[in-house]
């Protein structure tokens, strides 16, 4: 089976690695090319990348270029990431036949552009219950280059995630206030300087830290470290991060926002943009009571691996073809 990838975003995060690692999966038994922007195309990993430069989604030539490079690829599937993909390849395929797969990473506003697309995978059932239209929930994965076991100094409590508002770290950090625990916040982005004034503007500074985004491996020296990951977000298709933690065997509590509800109980979920109900479960649970999410920790380490996920996804492609 020949498969291409389309991303073009450009700069390399999570859905990026979703797509590196997805694409290094199907390999050993598929043909898969990855097209993104030069910009990024290094980032990968894969035996195929085909980069070219960024174009807006209504670009006659952008369009054009692309269209005449899938044309000359012929593959079986085109499995595109995101929205902007999605709404290009919608109108490729007016001129070229192609077998279309999209993923919804996260909760969209308008979700118009999937409803083209012969079938959408959403991460999470709250992302699938936003879209209307065909679509499959298939579960992000953990990093398959994550150890199996580490040694945990739990030293302080853990957050990750871009500085953007939609992460939630502003009620994290106004949550924090008389809390004994510290708590290490590692992410960059466009709402640091604005983190910052706030941890100031509470007192904090004793007790919360805000760390530059870091590569995987070093990331994983925070895992070590880590009695705790929070996850604040308002809204999100599916923390990763969460499920790095877990299958690390680190505890997690979490706002309701994608597969979290999934995973934890009710107890360990605040609501989403609620600075009341993060404040209650912080206080319960940083410096109160003990957790034993062992179950869990099976739980995610089996069902949210890249092998489960990816092979769901080799079926869908499988049963598009015969349809």
């Amino acid at each position: 089976m020949k498969v291409i990838h389309l991303v073009l975003s450009n700069v390399f995060a999570g859905i990026e690695q979703h797509v590196d690692e997805l694409s290094i999966f199907q390999e050993s038994s598929c043909d898969v090319t990855v097209m993104c922007n030069e910009s990024i195309a290094a980032k990968f990993n894969n035996k195929h990348v085909i980069s070219f430069s960024n174009f807006n989604r209504r670009s006659p030539i952008g369009l054009l270029t692309l269209a005449l490079k899938l044309k000359k690829l012929d593959a079986d599937v085109i499995h595109t990431h995101g929205s902007k993909t999605t709404e290009i390849i919608n109108f490729i395929k007016k001129f070229i036949k192609l077998n279309h797969v999209c993923t919804v990473h996260g909760i969209k506003k308008n979700t118009k552009a999937y409803e083209n697309a012969d079938i959408a995978i959403a991460v999470s059932n709250l992302v699938k219950e936003s879209l209307n239209t065909n679509s499959v929930v298939v579960k992000n994965w953990w990093s398959p280059a994550l150890p199996h076991n580490i040694q945990n100094n739990k030293k302080f409590i853990l957050a990750v995630g871009r500085l953007e508002e939609v992460k939630g770290f502003d009620l994290l950090i106004k949550s924090w206030k008389g809390v004994d625990n510290s708590l290490v916040i590692v992410g960059s982005g466009n709402d640091r300087r604005k983190l910052d004034d706030l941890i100031e503007l509470n007192k904090l500074e004793d007790k919360i830290s805000i760390i530059d985004e870091v590569s995987p491996d070093k990331l994983l020296d925070y895992y070590k470290n880590a009695a705790l990951l929070v996850i604040s977000s308002r809204k999100e298709g599916g923390p990763r991060v969460a499920l790095e933690a877990l299958h690390l065997k680190i505890p997690v509590i979490s706002t309701m926002v994608g597969h979290m509800a999934d995973i934890l109980p009710l107890e360990l979920l605040a609501k989403p943009n609620d600075e009341e109900s993060l404040t209650k479960l912080i206080r319960s649970y940083v410096d109160g009571k003990t957790m034993n999410q062992d179950s869990i920790f099976r739980y995610v380490n089996e069902e949210y691996s890249l092998i489960a996920q990816g092979n769901k996804i080799l079926k869908i492609y499988k049963d598009l073809l015969v349809s």
